[in-house]
């Protein structure tokens, strides 16, 4: 069961964390906690997730290895064993290096990919349009594109991303800028869902506080950091379901309820507060929530919400 069109991009994807391995004290070599992963994945499943999106950037993708993505991507596909579709982060600034990494995740699997604009080396817009079809006709590969300009400072404008809707291969785009009413990618992205209604394309928030603004703008779903929590992920289901049934009064009271989930994922730079939550290390350069300035009141922070609210993660802090 894999994605193939946009109609498919639908409700909650969580992009799932990477936990380590506590082996290398210097938290330059570790291992991936595989073990970990694995109940991680039957947690969100049973919360009723749309999909899974392994090695995106809060899958820690700019620090493990190139053998480490590939064998990530592997072990979720084989560990969901058709449960759910999984979608596979394959970003990269250099467009050969993207093909290449397509490439070899199409030998695994037929999967859609999840890939970023060109952060560093900032391609113009018609830089960014050409380095998006060219993945798309070098590999066939199913693409949701992803505008982060937060990391990149590489923004993809509405004329680009309507271009890029009519190409076949690409499916999809996570919107991860401030597009609320009064903000300043409202009407931007508000145009990009208008424009594109006609074309295999859907278009997910990439802010986990803004689902239910999304969904009421014509949006499709969520990829999101803090539905690594079973019960935000649980939260977010009945949230896109509510909404889909018309109850929109409820949709608004259960984003409501994720904000505390959401807050403390993003308490720090994402996934540095999820390495807290599920008791895992990070690759350097990223340090623990404890290490970083008042780390230890958000880490108490972070503790209180396990116990409180996040109980299905009590068992990683045995």
């Amino acid at each position: 069961m894999q994605i193939t069109k946009s109609s498919q991009l639908t409700g909650v994807f969580p992009a799932l964390f990477t936990p380590l391995m506590s082996d290398d004290p210097k938290n330059l070599y570790n291992s991936i906690d595989y073990k970990k992963m694995a109940l991680m994945i039957d947690d969100l499943i049973e919360a009723g997730v749309s999909g899974i999106v392994p090695v995106g950037t809060t899958g820690q993708s700019a620090t493990v290895t190139h053998k480490q993505h590939l064998d990530i991507i592997k072990f979720t596909l084989d560990y969901v064993h058709g449960r759910v579709p999984v979608i596979a982060g394959a970003g990269s600034n250099c467009t050969r290096e993207s093909i290449e990494m397509i490439q070899e995740i199409m030998k695994i699997a037929p999967v859609p990919v999840l890939c970023v604009t060109g952060y560093y080396n900032n391609p113009s817009q018609e830089g960014i349009e050409k380095h998006f079809k060219t993945l798309s006709s070098e590999t066939g590969a199913k693409i949701i594109v992803y505008n982060v300009p937060g990391r990149t400072s590489s923004y993809i404008h509405p004329d680009t991303l309507i271009k890029l809707s009519e190409d076949k291969n690409i499916i999809g785009l996570k919107q991860a800028v401030e597009f609320r009413i009064g903000e300043k990618f409202h009407e931007d992205t508000l145009r990009v869902i208008k424009e594109t209604a006609n074309n295999d394309f859907a278009v997910l928030s990439g802010e986990d506080g803004a689902f239910i603004d999304v969904l009421e703008m014509g949006g499709k779903g969520l990829i999101s950091a803090s539905a690594n929590i079973s019960e935000a992920a649980s939260i977010f289901v009945q949230l896109y379901k509510s909404f889909l049934e018309g109850q929109f009064e409820k949709s608004d009271d259960l984003q409501d309820a994720a904000r505390d989930f959401v807050e403390i994922t993003f308490c720090r730079k994402n996934p540095i507060p999820l390495g807290t939550l599920f008791n895992s290390p990070l690759y350097l350069p990223l340090v623990s929530v404890k290490q970083t300035a008042r780390g230890d009141e958000a880490e108490a922070r972070i503790l209180k919400l396990i116990h409180e609210k996040a109980p299905s993660l009590l068992k990683y802090h045995k």
